[in-house]
């Protein structure tokens, strides 16, 4: 079976028309000389609004659920013109597994979250970037999809175009790469809520001195959903990966209190880095081709 037969069962699993939660359809992700747009996707819908201030030619679709679309284009330092969508993604697992599979149903093939989380490092701070590499699966949607053994990481080409995107911007001194944990739980498992409060706390501890940067919790299912669109496909260091049918992707604003201003600095800080990498990444996916 080749990459493009995996990538069209995953289509057929939805109508082809408009995919029920997103509104969307094959046309509106139609895109970039046939490879498809590149989709900046952030929890927060307000945060999607941000994103597509930075869009030329942005066309707004509303959507009744909160999942409203963003069409446009943005440009690579070379000047060439690249397809996007930013759409909000929902809070949680279980959202972000509705949107990203119907996204994939209907033609998205490159993926980047853009999110917000807390660290737990002493070397990142509020206000500062984490482009994610793999992610701790501390949630139970993505155990529907693999067994939980099954690692949640970026595609390494994927790391790399977000990680030039930060030097293109200026924000390598600020950018940090690395693991996050990726939860179902915020109060219980975050905050330590509940009667598993001790548990818990114990967890996140662990999690802290194996070395995880930051807690959220939507990266781990975004990452398997792209390795298991992508299983069919596994190109050589030679061949380029360009091939590799969907990669993912992950940029994390590190936030503070709410409401500070190294939080607004981190969301507009995480939404420069991801628009600098897709311009990366879509640059190196043409050069491939």
């Amino acid at each position: 079976m080749s990459g493009t037969d995996t990538v069209v069962e995953l289509r057929y699993m939805l109508p082809m028309e408009l995919q029920y939660h997103i509104g969307l359809s094959a046309e509106h992700l139609a895109g970039n000389h046939g490879k498809g747009r590149y989709v900046l996707l952030p929890g927060d819908r307000s945060r999607a609004a941000r994103i597509a201030e930075r869009f030329e030619d942005c066309q707004h679709i509303p959507n009744p659920r909160g999942h409203d679309s963003y069409l446009g284009r943005i440009f690579g330092t070379d000047g060439q013109s690249i397809d996007v969508l930013a759409i909000s993604s929902g809070m949680g697992p279980p959202s972000v597994e509705i949107v990203a599979t119907e996204l994939i149903a209907c033609g998205a093939r490159r993926l980047v979250r853009v999110g917000s989380s807390a660290s737990m490092n002493p070397c990142i701070s509020p206000g500062d970037v984490l482009v994610v590499t793999g992610a701790v699966r501390d949630e139970s949607t993505s155990d529907r999809w693999t067994p939980p053994a099954f690692p949640a990481v970026s595609h390494h080409a994927a790391v790399a175009a977000m990680v030039q995107g930060a030097v293109q911007v200026g924000l390598s001194d600020r950018t940090y790469t690395g693991l996050c944990h990726s939860k179902d739980s915020l109060y219980g498992r975050e905050f330590g809520k509940g009667p598993f409060a001790d548990e818990n706390r114990t967890f996140v501890q662990a999690l802290h001195a194996a070395g995880v940067c930051a807690t959220e919790m939507e990266a781990s299912t975004l990452f398997v959903l792209a390795s298991v669109a992508s299983a069919a496909v596994v190109p050589s260091v030679g061949q380029g990966f360009a091939s590799v049918p969907v990669q993912a992707a992950c940029v994390l604003a590190i936030y503070g209190d709410v409401g500070s201003e190294e939080t607004r600095l981190a969301d507009q800080r995480a939404i420069s880095v991801a628009c600098a990498g897709v311009c990366e990444w879509a640059a190196v996916d043409a050069a491939g081709s």
